[in-house]
């Protein structure tokens, strides 16, 4: 096949040692050819052949079938005229391959311990139809398939002479079967189909050669395909065999047709091949995409599809499609109406129908899946469509309009730093660190760093070069800018927005200076089965008008008990935020604050120090709590920049020095961003 690939060129990819050649072979379709990807094996045995395989697959992931073509050694049958395999024919397995080296002993002989599955159904269907042809007389135009390519002169794939196809029984030699009762044409090879036998043997014996044919029904013994076979069979890829005879697995073995067989099986590749339609994978014209993605992908957005119960079909196919198809008469599924739309050409803002409408139904689902949905999105339509732009483009304006839709707004994707504290099991001086960068204002694709092992003590350093490292990226930005830090409850009420930057200098920075800073709560990221109510609460409060619905904490209405307390969090589930009614360093606002997490509470608020709530701080939460939340943030920040303004004496009496803000958006959530490549 290397022979006939238009055009090929050489590629190497970085982990691989393998060296690719990648060109076109005609299809079914004109002008549409197959896209072709050869690599040639070091050796001939299994093993090398399934890492082979297993090498070229994670350097081209979208390969859809592996086809072993190559040179093997026949069955002959000179008996059974019609079923004589000769020198220079071509065997292809359309009845699979028999591993005939994984057997199981038993008392009638070795047997073949389970089928080799994964063959490729439609170049199955095509060599059927080679085969019909061939019975009735239509034979392949041989003359048009073995012509060699440019750069190799004719004589070295020349077909050797007649008598250079002896065939012995033992050490005597016979006469093969006159060609008519055979079906062999002259100078030309005659296809075969059936079973091929692979295993990492090197037959040199014509008896155990009819003893292994007549167990198994091969026509032909190689020593590769079991191994392809095993390479792709946990990817979902298909294979294919394809050989040309060159021996007859017998101790007179010599290489006079190899060149030939080799000629022989890439010319059976190729007409299969040009019978044989395009594999469905995406192919982008100046308009868009012309047909389906690759089966795996589209398995793949049908589970997120069958999931999105809680969206309504028929709005997400108008909002993506509009009038260019219509609609499914009858109602059904999401996934069925994915597939109906999944061929259909783009329009000039180069978003295929089917991007469309899965950006349509992320938008109208639950954070969660419209993260996984999104992802998937993002990754299709960089590594494939290579529309990566035009889809972020699309995805604003689907967010927008889904707000509208709802008569709410959505809160804005600031670039922020999201910072996980975590501490150590063992030693109780130690923590560990991550960080993400969310660079753009967009949706949420943070940029994981590496975790890192250090001290309490040394903390705000390790901050600080997150932060260094944070501004790098945010270089270019005019907008403001977040630091959220990520902390197990336990950590919550640590007065991190009063940490510093500027180490080394005079006087170091608190980090509410230059930032907006909150916390948010580990525990519940982690908990998946918190998320529900958690993205309930979160939605209501962006509803039309947006207005946060609060509950005080108990030390401001008198006695009240923890238990009905915590009934009336949760008998109103369009109750969003929670003013403690104490620092949770203290049992009473511990409980309160444990409670409203698992009530799925995004917005608490509360004073750092412990002791009673004073009048002051109490009127001050009110005021934050009072106007649109998309403002929440930007009033505690500048409550925060003016106690900061002050001198010690001054700042330490300032209701903004203390004033602590848990702002936990589940869409903003790194540890269920969905499915990556």
């Amino acid at each position: 096949m290397r022979t006939l690939m238009a055009g090929p060129r050489t590629v190497r990819r970085n982990d691989d040692p393998n060296e690719y050649r990648i060109g076109h072979l005609d299809s079914a379709e004109a002008g549409r050819p197959h896209r072709v990807v050869l690599v040639t094996l070091a050796e001939d045995n299994t093993r090398n052949a399934a890492a082979t395989c297993t090498d070229m697959l994670r350097s081209f992931p979208h390969i859809r079938c592996v086809i072993m073509v190559g040179i093997a050694g026949g069955v002959p049958s000179p008996r059974q005229p019609r079923q004589h395999v000769r020198l220079g024919d071509i065997v292809i397995a359309l009845d699979g391959i028999v591993d005939y080296g994984h057997v199981r002993q038993g008392p009638d002989g070795a047997e073949q311990r389970r089928p080799v599955s994964g063959i490729s159904m439609d170049l199955k269907r095509v060599a059927h139809r080679i085969e019909e042809d061939q019975i009735l007389g239509r034979s392949l135009d041989w003359t048009r398939l073995l012509t060699p390519p440019e750069d190799y002169p004719m004589a070295v794939f020349a077909r050797p002479s007649e008598g250079k196809d002896q065939l012995h029984r033992g050490r005597r030699l016979i006469p093969h079967p006159d060609k008519h009762e055979s079906g062999h044409p002259d100078h030309a090879p005659k296809v075969h189909f059936g079973a091929v036998g692979s295993a990492d043997v090197l037959l040199k014996s014509g008896s155990l050669r009819d003893e292994l044919a007549a167990r198994h029904r091969v026509l032909a013994f190689e020593m590769e395909t079991a191994g392809v076979a095993a390479g792709v069979a946990n990817r979902g890829v298909n294979w294919f065999v394809v050989r040309g005879i060159v021996d007859y697995c017998d101790e007179y073995k010599n290489d006079v047709w190899h060149q030939y067989g080799s000629l022989v099986a890439a010319g059976g590749v190729r007409a299969l091949l040009a019978q044989c339609p395009p594999f469905l994978v995406w192919r982008l014209e100046r308009d868009g995409a012309r047909h389906l993605l690759p089966d795996p992908e589209m398995d793949r957005l049908r589970e997120y599809l069958d999931q999105a119960r809680d969206v309504d079909g028929l709005v997400a196919w108008q909002a993506a499609v509009g009038s260019l198809v219509p609609p499914p008469d009858e109602p059904t599924t999401l996934a069925a109406m994915a597939v109906r739309i999944s061929g259909q050409n783009a329009g000039p803002d180069r978003i295929p129908p089917l991007i469309a409408f899965a950006e349509q139904v992320a938008a109208r689902t639950s954070s969660r899946l419209g993260g996984q949905l999104r992802a998937w999105i993002d990754r299709v339509a960089r590594q494939i469509l290579q529309i990566g732009e035009h889809v972020s483009a699309y995805r604003q304006t689907v967010e927008e309009a889904v707000a509208r839709e709802r008569g709410g707004v959505r809160p804005p994707i600031r670039p922020c730093l999201l910072i996980q504290i975590e501490r150590d099991g063992i030693e109780g001086g130690r923590c560990e660190v991550r960080y993400w960068i969310q660079r753009r204002l967009r949706h949420w694709d943070p940029e994981p760093s590496d975790p890192q092992q250090t001290t309490f003590r040394e903390l705000e350093r390790v901050l600080q070069r997150a932060i260094r490292h944070a501004e790098s990226a945010w270089h270019d930005l005019d907008e403001p800018v977040e630091i959220e830090l990520l902390l197990p409850v336990d950590m919550i009420n640590t007065a991190v927005e009063w940490w510093h930057t500027e180490l080394g200098s005079a006087s170091p920075t608190p980090l509410c200076l230059d930032y907006r800073v909150v916390v948010r709560s580990l525990d519940r990221m982690r908990e998946p089965h918190r998320h529900r109510v958690w993205n309930q609460r979160w939605r209501s409060l962006w509803q039309s008008p947006p207005q946060p619905r609060v509950q005080q904490g108990r030390s401001n209405g008198g006695n009240e008990e923890l238990g009905p307390w915590n009934a009336r969090l949760r008998e109103d589930i369009h109750l969003t935020t929670v003013v403690l009614g104490s620092s949770p360093d203290e049992e009473a606002g511990r409980q309160e604050l444990q409670s409203a997490l698992r009530a799925g509470i995004p917005v608490i608020l509360w004073d750092h120090r412990p002791g009673a709530l004073v009048s002051e701080m109490a009127d001050l939460l009110g005021q934050v709590t009072d106007g649109p939340p998309g403002e929440l943030i930007d009033r505690v920040h500048a409550l925060r920049h003016n106690a900061g303004l002050l001198g010690s004496d001054a700042q330490i009496r300032h209701p903004g020095r203390h004033l602590a803000v848990l702002w936990d958006d589940p869409d903003r959530n790194v540890y269920d961003m969905g499915a990556q490549p």
